[in-house]
């Protein structure tokens, strides 16, 4: 007789739920946004609290995030995404917040510059995985649209580390727009 693991009560709130639900089908502690980004939190045991552990392009990697959370705050009782790989995940230095983040920040990075890539379907779009921008695509897709630049002008396209508001021409900069400096 061929014995089947049950199903993942995630997978079956996500089929279950009236409104579509935006939960990961096989992921624990997976949803996904409307935009398209794949976040990832966790409740902490016996408490309400939540720990958010971030955004990312792919499911996978917030599965990797949720997975250093569980072991941490669950220890051996964890049920986690990827069971196999619990030797390599990183370790919180405590049990804060803070320190969970952090370090599943860091099984996310891992999993993007490992060789998981190719099996997770996680491709670098600059290919130089080397030098990714990991935070560059975690977190803030109203920075990539490009209305945060109230004071820009009009043919400005990109960021410059070098430039300087006081030297644009003053006739690119209308009195109805803010100031980009008077945002900081």
């Amino acid at each position: 007789m061929d014995h089947q693991p049950p199903p993942c009560p995630a997978a079956a709130s996500a089929t279950d739920n009236p409104r579509g639900g935006t939960r990961h089908p096989m992921y624990r502690g997976v949803r996904k946004r409307r935009w398209g980004k794949w976040v990832s939190e966790i409740r902490e045991p016996r408490k309400k609290n939540r720990i958010w552990l971030g955004s990312f392009p792919v499911p996978e990697m917030a599965a990797r995030a949720y997975d250093v959370a569980a072991y941490c705050l669950k220890g051996r009782k964890a049920q986690l995404n990827f069971p196999d790989d619990v030797d390599s995940l990183p370790l919180p230095s405590s049990r804060t917040a803070r320190d969970i983040q952090t370090a599943a920040a860091q099984a996310a990075r891992m999993m993007k510059a490992s060789g998981n890539d190719e099996k997770s379907g996680i491709a670098s779009d600059d290919g130089d995985s080397g030098c990714d921008d990991f935070w560059g695509e975690i977190e803030l897709p109203e920075l990539m649209d490009g209305e945060c630049c109230w004071g820009c002008p009009a043919g400005a396209s990109s960021w410059t580390s070098s430039g300087d508001l006081a030297e644009w021409p003053e006739e690119e900069l209308s009195p109805q727009q803010p100031s980009f400096m008077a945002c900081l």
